[in-house]
C-alpha cells in the first residue's frame, strides 16, 4: 500500500515538477521543494516513534542530503529538457542497481518470482521509450541525442545506489527523521550552490507568479507524501521491490506525457505496458 502511494504521488511530482521546470531554474525548484516539504516531514515526526539517533545516522543522512540536492538538480533539468516519456523511463535502472547494492550491504536477497518482476518492470520501462525507430537503436541513442536522458540515467544510479543506505540510516534513526534531515541538508547543498555556482537562466521570463505558488505547493505536499511513503513500506518489503513498483508509475508518467503535454508514440509503447504489469504481478503474488 505504501509503495503504490509513493509511485503514485511520484507521478503526479513528475508532472508538476515539469510545469515548475517550464517557469523556473532548477535550482529554486529543487529548493522550493524540499523546503516545502519540510512541514510535512516535520509532522510526521511529531506524531511517530524516533529512536535515539547515532553517529552511524548523522553521517550517512549527510551523505544522502549532498546526493539528494545533485539527484534533485539534474531531476529538474532533466524533465525540462526533454519529454518525460524519454526521461523518466530511464528510472527503470534504479530498482536494478538497487537490487545489486542492497544485496551485499543490506543481505537482501529477492524471491525467484520478485526478481523476474524486477527485471520486467525495469526492461518494460526503458522499452517505453521506443518509438517509430528501431526499438534497440531508440534505447541506445536517445541517451546521446537527448540532453535530458543521460541526466535522467545519471539521477537513476544515485538512487539506486544511495537507496539501501535509506534503510540503513531508518534503523539507526526513524523515517520521518531520516526525510527532515536530507530535505534540511539538500536545501543547504542547494543554497550554497546557487550562490556559487554557475547562473542559470529561468525557462521562462515572467515573475513569480500565484500560478507558479500553487504548483509549487501542490509538487511540495507530494514529495513530502511520496518520500515519507516509500520510507515506511522499507518496514515490510525489500528495498528493490519498492523502487520496482514506484518505476510501475512511469507507464502513467508516459501516459500523462501524451495526454497534458502533448508528446507522442504511446500506441507503440502499448507492449511495453503490458510486460510491465506482467512484471508488478509477479511481484504481488510472489
Amino acid at each position: 500500500l505504501f509503495a503504490g502511494l509513493s509511485s503514485a504521488l511520484y507521478v503526479a511530482l513528475d508532472v508538476l515538477r515539469k510545469l515548475l521546470g517550464q517557469r523556473l531554474a532548477a535550482v529554486p525548484v529543487a529548493i522550493g521543494l524540499n523546503l516545502g516539504a519540510l512541514p510535512v516531514y516535520l509532522g510526521a515526526f511529531v506524531m511517530t516513534e524516533t529512536k535515539v539517533w547515532d553517529k552511524t545516522f548523522v553521517v550517512v543522512a549527510s551523505l544522502l542530503a549532498g546526493t539528494q540536492a545533485v539527484a534533485s538538480l539534474l531531476y529538474v533539468r532533466a524533465v525540462t529538457l526533454s519529454p518525460l516519456s524519454l526521461t523518466v523511463p530511464y528510472l527503470s535502472v534504479t530498482p536494478v542497481v538497487a537490487a545489486v547494492v542492497a544485496l551485499g550491504m543490506l543481505g537482501e536477497v529477492p524471491h525467484l518470482l520478485g526478481a523476474v518482476g524486477i527485471v520486467l518492470v525495469a526492461g518494460g520501462a526503458v522499452a517505453l521509450q521506443a518509438d517509430d525507430h528501431p526499438q534497440l537503436r531508440t534505447l541506445v541513442v536517445a541517451p546521446f541525442s537527448e540532453p535530458g536522458s543521460w541526466q535522467m540515467l545519471v539521477v537513476a544510479v544515485i538512487w539506486g545506489v544511495t537507496t539501501p543506505l535509506n534503510k540503513i540510516a531508518i534503523a539507526h534513526g526513524s523515517e520521518a527523521l531520516l526525510a527532515c534531515w536530507i530535505a534540511g541538508g539538500s536545501v543547504v547543498f542547494l543554497g550554497v550552490w546557487w550562490r556559487i555556482g554557475p547562473a542559470e537562466r529561468a525557462p521562462v521570463q515572467e515573475p513569480f507568479s500565484l500560478r507558479t505558488g500553487v504548483l509549487l505547493f501542490l509538487a511540495a505536499l507530494a514529495v513530502g507524501g511520496a518520500v515519507l511513503c516509500q520510507f515506511f513500506a522499507y518496514r515490510w518489503l525489500l528495498v528493490a521491490y519498492v523502487e520496482t513498483i514506484k518505476r510501475f508509475g512511469s507507464l502513467l508518467s508516459v501516459l500523462i506525457g501524451t495526454m497534458v503535454f502533448g508528446e507522442e508514440g504511446f500506441a507503440q509503447r502499448l507492449p511495453a505496458a503490458a510486460v510491465m504489469t506482467v512484471g508488478v504481478t509477479c511481484l504481488v503474488w510472489r
